[in-house]
């Protein structure tokens, strides 16, 4: 785990399959964060922001940030279809191990957010995070 939830997020759906994340030839990546560039076409981008506030306790902090996931295709069909999959993998909170504890659920079913300016179909889900930082 990066301490970026952004980062370990998309590691995680590369891992699963739905794209490319800091490939070593740059324009292969599919999965970008903070960014949704106009090459590819077909990509996903990931946007962390605040959730709740933060729960401290003697051994460390709970924090809860929102994840935002924004998945482009030219074909919509195709742009939904990657979105649901995704809320599905999502949809049960998971522990992702590494040095804090990282839990994910789905916040919402993928919201049609259009068309950008060159025709591809937008697609929007929000993840709920739950991160125990511990104190060392």
């Amino acid at each position: 785990m990066s301490r970026d939830p952004g980062a370990d997020l998309a590691v995680y759906l590369e891992t699963a399959g739905y794209g490319e994340w800091k490939n070593a030839n740059p324009a292969l990546n599919t999965i970008f964060r903070d960014e949704l560039p106009d090459l590819p076409a077909n990509c996903i981008g990931i946007w962390i922001n605040n959730g709740r506030g933060p729960e401290h306790y003697s051994g460390g902090v709970l924090e809860h940030p929102v994840a935002d996931l924004i998945v482009r295709h030219t074909s919509k069909a195709t742009a939904r279809s990657t979105a649901e999959a995704i809320r599905r993998l999502f949809s049960l909170s998971t522990n992702l191990g590494g040095d804090y504890v990282f839990e994910k659920a789905a916040d919402s079913f993928p919201t049609y957010l259009g068309k950008d300016d060159s025709n591809r179909h937008k697609f929007s889900i929000s993840i709920q995070l739950t991160i125990n930082r511990e104190v060392v």
